[in-house]
């Protein structure tokens, strides 16, 4: 079944690469796709909360320039014509770049990096998506924008803090979308919104052009990445193929090659099971998800054996992760907030250990990033024996939305109660510390509470592309595959 462009009526059903086809095929223009979109848009995805801002005329005009290239004969680029979005965080020249607020917001003047890099690819840029105040929460909610819903259900969150991405994403308003993740925005929106999205190993993708840090800083974050969300795997390699690589005074002379997979089939691809953290727990449906799978993968020709205590793991690596957040927060605080520090940190107020954190030696500083490198080299030692590890990427189905402080919020998970705020990263941080790759892939809806499941397929420091293609294999056999929400 078509609209009048051609298109299947669903666009959710299209995933980047499709879309794409269509419009360098000539059998969509450009102008069609977008207008699709913007329909979508103005339509029910009125009502999710996700898209803050839009330059439609300008859209308008990309979008025409690809048709004329297209009709002159001119080849296209891999994202031809494809209308996208970009996360509120991200410069994107002529929208407004902001951290969930209109205060201390502005109209870029550039794109960042990785947005130059898909505009140069020939995707169409006609809007920004929501994120919680300052980045800081695992809900998209804020004075100025108001609150983001997750298509799969509107009592739920989409998540944080790329949840506006990732709604637009799952409703069809985008075809891709760009995360950036200190402490699981990519992976936790793409698990509880049914997506695939790709958590790079450090430094394989540029931060640039990202707030809070200046946007037009020449440094990159030691400790948080930029990654891809999308609605297919084969997205997703496309996705980081486009988008890699070094960028301003780095990209003079710097190249990246990152290895080749190791995978290039299921069968005897050894998959290592890491279901058990002290420091990372999971309910029992996200439990059962997980192992069910396992199954499915060794019905499939793959070797799976369980890992147990990784390098890094438990509370020590999460106190560690957390320090070392703490201390790439600090390059963007302001001198006021800096001062505070200073203060809070002497006391014993709520509070006062993040503020300790913030204001930390540079020696402690340092110290970790050398053993963030050792907890890394063991990881790596682990991947001679297994080519990705399953790991869960949050512990359960979305959460719903709570709107009491974070400090308030609790999850109760396997009987016992957390502070959700802490708990739903925890997977992330872990994983985050060794620097690895993680790709999220879809588990399908949870067999309680009908919600999507995520899990995450880590890999060996720079091996990216081996969790790419495992992600890409498992989607062509049929194991896994977005799903659009009902009714979208």
């Amino acid at each position: 079944m078509s609209d009048s462009t051609g298109l299947p009526s669903s666009l959710a059903s299209l995933d980047l690469t499709a879309q794409a086809a269509l419009v360098r095929s000539g059998e969509v223009s450009a102008r069609d796709l977008l207008d699709a979109v913007l329909d979508l848009l103005e339509g029910a995805g009125s009502g999710l909360g996700a898209v803050t801002d839009t330059d439609l005329a300008a859209a308008r005009t990309a979008a025409d320039r690809v048709d004329q290239r297209r009709r002159a004969g001119d080849e296209l680029g891999p994202f031809a014509g494809v209308p996208i979005t970009v996360k509120g965080s991200y410069d994107a020249a002529g929208l407004r770049t902001h951290l969930g607020r209109i205060r201390d917001s502005h109209v870029a003047a550039s794109d960042a990096p990785v947005v130059g890099k898909a505009r140069a690819a020939g995707a169409v840029v006609y809007g920004k998506t929501n994120v919680p105040d300052q980045l800081a929460d695992y809900q998209t909610f804020n004075d100025d924008f108001g609150r983001t819903y997750n298509p799969w259900d509107r009592e739920r969150t989409p998540g944080g803090s790329s949840g506006g991405a990732s709604a637009a994403l799952a409703a069809g308003l985008t075809a891709l979308e760009f995360g950036s993740d200190l402490a699981g925005s990519i992976r936790m929106p793409a698990a509880w919104c049914g997506l695939f999205g790709h958590r790079p190993s450090n430094f394989v993708m540029s931060k640039m052009g990202h707030l809070p840090w200046e946007v037009d800083g020449e440094l990159e974050p030691t400790v948080s990445t930029t990654g891809p969300l999308t609605r297919s795997a084969r997205d997703l390699v496309l996705a980081v193929d486009v988008l890699s690589g070094p960028a301003r005074l780095n990209a003079i002379g710097w190249r990246l090659e990152l290895p080749a997979t190791r995978v290039e089939r299921l069968a005897g691809t050894r998959v290592g099971l890491w279901l058990d953290d002290e420091a990372a727990p999971i309910d029992d449906e996200q439990r059962e998800a997980l192992v069910a799978f396992a199954g499915r993968l060794r019905d499939a020709g793959c070797e799976v054996d369980e890992v147990r205590a990784p390098a890094g793991g438990g509370f020590a690596g999460l106190e560690r992760y957390d320090r070392m957040q703490a201390g790439e927060i600090a390059h963007s605080v302001s001198d006021e907030e800096w001062a505070q520090a200073l203060i809070d940190a002497a006391g014993d107020e709520p509070g006062a250990a993040f503020a300790r954190s913030l204001t930390q030696p540079a020696r402690v500083f340092w110290q970790d990033l050398e053993e963030q490198r050792r907890i890394t080299k063991a990881w790596n030692a682990l991947f001679q024996r297994v080519d990705v590890v399953l790991a869960p990427t949050v512990p359960g189905a979305a959460p719903l939305f709570d709107p009491r402080p974070t400090a308030e919020r609790t999850l109760e998970i396997a009987g016992s109660t957390y502070s959700a705020f802490e708990i739903v990263s925890t997977w992330s941080r872990l994983a985050n510390l060794a620097m690895l790759p993680s790709t999220v892939i879809p588990l399908g809806p949870g067999a309680i509470s009908g919600q999507p499941l995520g899990a995450q397929l880590l890999g060996p420091y720079l091996g990216d592309r081996t969790t790419l293609r495992v992600a890409e294999l498992l989607e062509q056999d049929g194991l896994i595959g977005f799903v659009p929400p009902p009714g979208w």
